[in-house]
């Protein structure tokens, strides 16, 4: 009971810790709860101090427990370790959904048992771990966690003939999508995708985060002209080779674009080189827009974590018209990628397959 309700505390902080993971943590004194906090930003106080300090007579930390979602750290960084703060409050039992990934702050399971505590690892591990998903990701794998994001009628397809792709799916679904985009530090597409679509990429909710919007364009194709620019340039991030246009390049710094100069992979950007310089940048987690060849680069990379698929009850042929994986076909089902857990559900009119690869 008491780790779940630290977990519906750190869910109020997912999307706003990036690089921080989402944490929550209760104080428990007698079978209630006395205190309780979650982090909210990077750089503020952590879930644990938070709790603590929500405590208003601290006599009541002496031999209380602490039920927290994910390990304490145990080290200096933004803020002093939490381990020291658990320790001096006098809490002497503490229960851990799970251990951190990130081996530079971790620790302070010995820590703390080291010091006389009663220590617990594991209560509900399954659901922290799936909190932190984002997390975990750009530790283990050291990279951002890349969602692959694609409207489409019911064949595959994700235009019909000459390209045309708008209005593919519902109005709700299109309001998802923007509730989608405030959930993810970037938005990614490919020039192709802005030179026939000219889309915005922005989120138009109210009060919603706004994504970094990112556009792999190696060889800066993209017009001065282009929508995206109308609106907060200095949140758009092009990736080109080093050897692009620097006249254009300079003149797109001098609007606020951030350039990113990447590696070529064949014709294309090379996709690691791409991740690597996205996490230096506290970019952690991405919505794959597209276009086609975007989504076959990522898929054949192994680079996707998440899928949000939206299916609109509609057909047509599919010559001349866009597939969704614009990659070549497995030669064996052994090669095929599959959604280890999905979930489907009707919006408006089509229908929404979300799962994790």
């Amino acid at each position: 009971m008491f780790m779940k309700k630290a977990i519906e505390l750190a869910k109020k902080g997912l999307y706003k810790t990036c690089p921080n993971p989402a944490v929550g943590a209760v104080i428990v004194k007698d079978g209630k709860i006395i205190g309780k906090g979650y982090h909210k930003k990077a750089g503020l106080d952590h879930a644990e101090v938070v709790a603590i300090k929500s405590v208003s007579d601290k006599s009541l930390l002496n031999g209380a427990t602490m039920y927290v979602t994910l390990e304490p750290c145990n080290h200096y960084g933004k803020t002093p370790p939490c381990s020291l703060a658990i320790l001096n409050s006098h809490i002497k039992r503490v229960v851990i959904g799970m251990l951190d990934v990130n081996k530079t702050a971790s620790g302070s399971v010995q820590f703390l048992k080291g010091k006389g505590l009663d220590v617990t690892v594991g209560c509900l591990e399954e659901a922290c771990c799936k909190l932190n998903e984002i997390f975990i990701t750009n530790i283990t794998k050291q990279r951002p966690f890349y969602a692959m994001k694609a409207a489409m009628l019911l064949n595959g397809c994700i235009s019909i003939k000459g390209g045309v792709s708008r209005y593919i799916t519902s109005t709700e679904s299109l309001e998802y999508v923007h509730r989608l985009r405030s959930r993810y530090n970037g938005v990614l597409v490919g020039i192709n995708t802005i030179l026939m679509d000219d889309p915005l990429l922005n989120c138009r909710i109210k009060r919603c985060n706004q994504p970094k919007r990112i556009v792999l364009d190696a060889f800066l194709k993209i017009p001065l002209s282009a929508k995206i620019f109308s609106f907060n340039p200095t949140n758009i991030y092009i990736a080109t080779r080093a050897s692009s246009d620097l006249n254009k390049k300079s003149i797109l710094q001098s609007m606020g674009v951030n350039i990113i100069e990447c590696a070529l992979s064949g014709d294309g950007i090379d996709l690691i080189d791409l991740s690597k310089k996205l996490l230096e940048r506290d970019i952690c987690s991405v919505l794959v827009e597209g276009g086609s060849r975007i989504h076959g680069s990522f898929l054949s990379a192994n680079l996707y974590d998440k899928a949000h698929l939206f299916y609109a009850p509609k057909i047509t042929g599919s010559y001349g018209a866009f597939n969704v994986i614009g990659s070549q076909a497995a030669s064996d089902f052994s090669e095929v990628k599959n959604l280890k857990t999905y979930t489907c559900r009707r919006i408006g009119n089509d229908i929404i397959v979300e799962g994790d690869f």
